[in-house]
C-alpha cells in the first residue's frame, strides 16, 4: 500500500512509503510483524495515487510536489512474493520526476527495478547488514540474501553510481562486534562506500512478550543486550565510525555530518531532517556555547514554501500520535508542517522534540525558561552530548 512516512518524520528523507506484502525474509527481530503477520500489496490504489490530477489528500500534495517515494519500511521489496509488484510499481516509478529511496537486503527484482529507470541516478539504495558472517545470519534472517551476498551487491551497485547506504540496522554486539565492524568498514572503505546508518536493537519489554518461542530462540544472545546495553554499544560504535571518517546517520545523532546533504544530492527533494539544523548549530556555535530560537529552527528545516502551506484535512497531525499520545492529545487543529514543527520544538513529550536531542537543552535565566515574543522557549547548544542534562541550563 501507498501510504505518508509517518515513522521517518525528522529522520527519514523520503515522504511517502510503498510497502508490498508480507515480508517473507524471517527476520527475527523485525517489528512490522510483530502486531501484523499477513500483510497484501494494494498495487492497483497506489498506481491510481500517483497519476492524480488534482491533490486532494495531504499525500496526494507530498506526490505532487515531488518528494521521493520509499520502498519499503514495512516490507522487503525484493522476496520472491514481492518482486513482480515491485518491478510493476517501477515501471510507473520510472516516469515520475522525483526520487527513490530503496530499503532492502537485496534479492530478486531489485535489478530489473533499477533497469527500469535506465540512465537515472535519482535512486538511493539502502542494503541492511547486520553480520559479517553467512552462517550467522542464517539463524535470525533465515531466507534472506546471506551478507556476502549482499555486499557483494552493495559493491556492483556503487560501481555503476549509485549511491549506497549501508545499514547496520540493528546493530548488535552479538552480531557484529567490535572486530567484525572494523573489517566490514576498512573494506567498505577501501571499496569507496562511505554512507552508513545504525541503529540499536530497539525491542521494548512489552514487545518481547509479543515475541514467539522461535524468534527469541533465533534472536539468542542478542537479547541479552536490548536496552541500555545495547545504547552503549551503538553510541561507542557512532563515535568510532565519525572517527573513521565514515559518513554516519544515527538518530540522535551528537556529530555533524554531511549524510543527508549527500541524499539530497542523489534525490533532488528531500524531507527535512534534524540533522540540518544540528548542523547548523555547529556552524553558528564556532564551539561555544549559543542559544537558539524557533525562528532559527524553522529557516533552516522549513525553508522550502510547501512547508508553509495550509493543508486542510488536519492528517498532517497524525505525525504527533506517533510521537507521543499526550502531544497528540492536546494539539486538535495542525494544518501546516510549521505548526507541527512549533509543537515539536515546544512540547518536550514528543519524541520528535528537539528538547529531546542530547545536544540541547532549554535556555533559562534564573531558574526560568526563556521564551520568545511569541511564547516559544529558547534552546541551548553546546556541541556537547549532554545525555543526562538538566532540564533548564542557565545563559
Amino acid at each position: 500500500m501507498l501510504d505518508i512516512f509517518v515513522g521517518g518524520y525528522l529522520f527519514h528523507p523520503a515522504a511517502v512509503d510503498y510497502s508490498g506484502a508480507t515480508c517473507t525474509n524471517g527476520c527475527a527481530y523485525c517489528f512490522a510483524n510483530i502486531n501484523k503477520e499477513s500483510r497484501e500489496g494494494k498495487l492497483k490504489g497506489a498506481i491510481n495515487t500517483l497519476y492524480k490530477k488534482t491533490p486532494v489528500t495531504y499525500m496526494d500534495m507530498l506526490l505532487n510536489e515531488g518528494y521521493p517515494i520509499l520502498l519499503s519500511n514495512r516490507s522487503d521489496p525484493f522476496t520472491e512474493k514481492n518482486k513482480r509488484e515491485s518491478i510493476a510499481f517501477f515501471t510507473h516509478l520510472a516516469e515520475r520526476k522525483a526520487g527513490v529511496f530503496i530499503q532492502t537486503k537485496t534479492g530478486p527484482g531489485l535489478d530489473e527495478c533499477l533497469s527500469l529507470m535506465g540512465a537515472r541516478r535519482d535512486v538511493v539504495v539502502y542494503i541492511t547488514i547486520t553480520t559479517i558472517h553467512d552462517e550467522l545470519a542464517a539463524m535470525y534472517e533465515p531466507f534472506a540474501p546471506r551478507p556476502s551476498k549482499r555486499i557483494e551487491t552493495a559493491k556492483r551497485l556503487h560501481d555503476m553510481g549509485y549511491m549506497v547506504i549501508v545499514a547496520v540496522n540493528p546493530l548488535n554486539e552479538a552480531w557484529m562486534n567490535r572486530n567484525d565492524l572494523k573489517i566490514f568498514v576498512t573494506d567498505l572503505k577501501a571499496y569507496g562506500i562511505k554512507h552508513i546508518c545504525i541503529e540499536m536493537l530497539d525491542i521494548k519489554q512489552r514487545r518481547l512478550g509479543l515475541l514467539s518461542q522461535s524468534k527469541n530462540d533465533r534472536l539468542g544472545k542478542a537479547l541479552e543486550s536490548v536496552g541500555d546495553k545495547n545504547r552503549m554499544y551503538v553510541r561507542e560504535c557512532t563515535e568510532w565510525l565519525v572517527s573513521s571518517e565514515m559518513s554516519v546517520a544515527k538518530k540522535g545523532m551528537p556529530f555533524r555530518t554531511s549524510f543527508f546533504d549527500d541524499i539530497k544530492k542523489n534525490l533532488g527533494k528531500t524531507m527535512p531532517v534534524l540533522q540540518d539544523f544540528v548542523n547548523y548549530c555547529f556552524k553558528k556555535s564556532g564551539g561555544h556555547g549559543i542559544v537558539v530560537g524557533f525562528d532559527d529552527f524553522i529557516n533552516v528545516i522549513a525553508k522550502d514554501s510547501f512547508f508553509h502551506k495550509q493543508i486542510g484535512q488536519n492528517t498532517i497531525r497524525a505525525y504527533l500520535l506517533r510521537s507521543g499520545f499526550l502531544t497528540w492529545k492536546d494539539n486538535q487543529q495542525v494544518h501546516s508542517h510549521k505548526d507541527l514543527l512549533r509543537i515539536i520544538w515546544n512540547d518536550g513529550r514528543s519524541k520528535l522534540s528537539v528538547q529531546r536531542h542530547s545536544l540541547f537543552a532549554i535556555a533559562g535565566r534564573d531558574g526560568k525558561r526563556i521564551l520568545d515574543e511569541n511564547g516559544n522557549v529558547k534552546l541551548y547548544f553546546d556541541g556537547s552530548p549532554h545525555f543526562n542534562k538538566k532540564e533548564v541550563v542557565e545563559t
